[in-house]
């Protein structure tokens, strides 16, 4: 992307002025990071959106019902328990984090949200809990975003971050983001949690908008296992700081930049969370072209990333590329197999429903490569839609055998 108009940058979450954060182990899990606290020093607008797993985590709840006003200034989080499938106790204690967050950040407890991630099922350790969020606003700082990436992880093997700065309006705006999710990954608004910052001024409506459009086609496009978390949160934050006229329309200056930054940092983040996929060691692109519709493209992208027969032969570097025909066909989208073409690794396997020899000792090495890209075309329109997956491994048995 050449002409982009916004600049990459390795500052992190707190790239955007304004925020403050702090991270530390509360012993929630073990010695590492596993609480984190981000704050507004500044009213901000605010948007989310959540799973859409009917047995949503205690958290989602007061979240969802926090953020419908288009504010929130803070949002405390923890990592290690995902405070599901903890019935009316576990509704109580993420009540108790939001409201204890807001205490010590001194804002309205309308102005504080609260996400969870970890183990489903078990009771919150909340005197673990209370004390921490008390620390946590003591250690409240600018030098933190790298900290918090890492408080909430959980079998993730890498921090998963990206940042970057645009104009708007003659004014340079930071946005900065982070997120984490490794395993129980097919978001559908896994465990998935990302939480970015903006100083960018602009009404909560239009930041909705935007939300919501670019995690459609960003976090909505993975998958690791097909599996939806109960915890699955996307918040966004934007307090103004930058110095910006508030954007009120999409036609206001700023607002494209704004779009086109949101929509490469979700992405970004959303292809960091299929690469670091459990016991993962392939990273798979699945695009689709040639669609009569773009929901036509994307439940085709999508249901390839989900086809576990099609993930195991990539783990095992076979280059059949009848899984894939097998995965579309299963996509539940009206097609005319006369008219589609299959590639692998670049590698032509099927033309307008016929079968293309190829160079079996070529196939055999591409599929030993390990950014894998399989390409579909459904001869039926214009539209096209990608998706992100990895392969699926033993290792990723092994992780979620207890």
């Amino acid at each position: 992307m050449d002409d982009k108009s916004f600049s990459v940058v390795d500052d992190g979450l707190l790239i955007a002025k304004g925020f403050v954060a702090a991270a530390m182990s509360a012993g929630i899990k073990d010695e590492t990071l596993d609480m984190m606290l981000l704050h507004s020093l500044r009213p901000a607008a605010a948007a989310a959106t959540i799973t859409s797993n009917q047995m949503r985590a205690a958290p989602t709840y007061v979240t969802e019902a926090r953020v419908a006003d288009g504010s929130a200034r803070t949002v405390i989080a923890n990592s290690g328990n995902a405070n599901a499938a903890t019935g009316s106790q576990g509704m109580a204690d993420a009540e108790r984090m939001a409201d204890l967050a807001a205490e010590v950040t001194g804002v309205d407890k309308s102005e504080a949200l609260v996400c969870s991630t970890g183990r489903i099922g078990m009771p919150m350790p909340m005197d673990k809990i209370e004390p921490a969020i008390v620390q946590l606003a003591d250690e409240l700082s600018r030098d933190s975003a790298h900290e918090a990436a890492r408080a909430i992880m959980t079998t993730d093997s890498v921090p998963k971050e990206v940042s970057v700065t645009f104009e708007a309006g003659g004014a340079t705006v930071g946005l900065g983001g982070i997120c984490k999710g490794a395993g129980m990954i097919c978001p559908n608004m896994a465990t998935m949690l990302c939480f970015i910052a903006t100083d960018l001024a602009i009404e909560p409506g239009l930041l909705d908008e935007a939300l919501q459009a670019t995690v459609a086609r960003s976090f909505n496009c993975i998958s690791v296992d097909g599996d939806m978390s109960t915890n699955d949160t996307v918040i966004v934050l934007a307090n103004g700081a930058a110095g910006n006229e508030m954007i009120a329309s999409a036609a206001d200056p700023g607002y494209a930049e704004f779009v086109e930054a949101l929509g490469y940092c979700t992405e970004q983040l959303a292809r960091k969370i299929a690469a670091d996929g459990e016991g993962a060691s392939k990273f798979v692109t699945v695009k689709v072209t040639g669609a009569a519709s773009y929901d036509d493209a994307y439940a085709v992208a999508r249901h390839v990333t989900r086809y576990n027969l099609l993930k195991t032969c990539i783990w095992g570097e076979d280059f059949n590329w009848g899984r894939i025909a097998a995965a579309v066909g299963a996509a539940g989208v009206e097609l005319d197999p006369a008219r589609v073409e299959i590639r692998l690794v670049g590698i032509t396997a099927l033309d307008g429903g016929e079968p293309v020899p190829y160079n079996l000792d070529d196939a055999a090495d591409a599929v030993k490569e390990q950014e894998i890209l399989i390409e579909v075309d459904l001869g039926a329109g214009l539209e096209h839609a990608t998706c992100w997956t990895c392969d699926l491994t033993p290792e990723y048995v092994e992780f979620n055998a207890t």
